[in-house]
């Protein structure tokens, strides 16, 4: 499924890189997260929506949490009933998310394949590019990231063989850019090829590492990357933090729906720091722009809703 929609993504992002964005793929990544959250946006309301009818009704259904908490049976009972007759869907605030999750999935297969789901290459295509590199400058696949160079000789005649042993690595795609921008020979003229810096700062394309080896053996490579992760980190926490904070604003902060709300504000953060050194640092990148879109796509929604409520 995710690859079916991750080559959905891919050609949507390469058009955004091949037109609007300039051939810059770091303002196509921007523009992409932008069209996302426009699309996304009725189900953001919808969300939105759901959360201020749940915090009006907190009080009463503390009351029945008080009321029937050693009867637990009793109580889902209570609270679906309140939920109906409210009109309150309790996973209303979930629909978002839901949505996000397999487009964040699909785009961690896009970033770290964007020949294959960008630019449509096929493993033939791919693996004739590879054996080239191999044969110019072998030193683009290092040995302690694709330990299985061994069997190279064995398949080098062979290029969707070739493909398919450097597939191992999931990080490959990446390295052959990396060589081709510096050898453009190994392609033929007019091929189209995709530049995974941004600013001439971070390069998109690297996985991120906290092996301080490595970071001082190209610092102008990783300490952006980890800048990049570090902003990643810090947005998930505020975009979380404003969104429990106004619900905590209207509720008992110490009941349990808020301290599991505490709980998952923090779970979020570091989750991101995680899978931000599992991917390479366009994943990162669209996060961190993901949740500046949401952090202010909140704020004004808010305000909006505010004066609404009030007039």
């Amino acid at each position: 499924m995710f690859d079916f929609i991750a080559r959905i993504l891919g050609q949507l992002l390469y058009l955004i890189y091949n037109t609007i964005a300039f051939h810059n793929y770091g303002i196509a990544l921007i523009l992409f997260t932008l069209i996302t959250k426009l699309l996304l946006f009725p189900l953001t309301i919808k969300q939105l929506k759901s959360m201020q009818k749940m915090q009006e009704i907190q009080p009463e259904l503390q009351k029945i949490q008080q009321r029937y908490k050693n009867d637990k049976e009793k109580l889902n009972q209570e609270m679906m009933k309140l939920y109906q007759e409210k009109g309150v869907n309790p996973m209303g605030g979930c629909l978002p998310m839901l949505f996000q999750l397999p487009i964040l999935f699909a785009l961690f297969y896009v970033i770290r394949k964007p020949l294959t789901y960008m630019l449509g290459w096929t493993k033939e295509v791919i693996g004739n590019v590879i054996i080239k590199i191999m044969e110019i400058k072998p030193e683009f696949f290092p040995a302690k990231e694709f330990p299985f160079l061994d069997g190279f000789e064995a398949v080098k005649n062979n290029a969707v063989e070739v493909a398919k042993l450097f597939e191992r690595n999931p990080y490959h795609e990446v390295n052959i850019i990396g060589a081709i921008n510096e050898i453009p020979s190994l392609i033929e003229e007019g091929t189209e090829m995709i530049n995974l810096t941004f600013l001439k700062i971070f390069n998109l394309g690297v996985k991120p590492t906290y092996q301080l080896n490595l970071i001082m053996e190209k610092p102008g490579l990783y300490i952006p990357a980890l800048i990049m992760v570090i902003l990643a980190v810090v947005t998930t926490y505020l975009s979380s933090k404003i969104s429990m904070d106004k619900t905590a604003s209207q509720n008992d902060k110490n009941s349990q729906a808020n301290q599991t709300n505490k709980s998952m504000m923090y779970f979020g953060p570091v989750m991101t720091l995680l899978i931000s050194f599992q991917a390479p640092l366009g994943l990162s990148f669209y996060w961190t722009i993901s949740n500046v879109f949401q952090i202010v796509q909140q704020i004004i929604t808010d305000k909006f809703m505010q004066k609404k409520k009030e007039g």
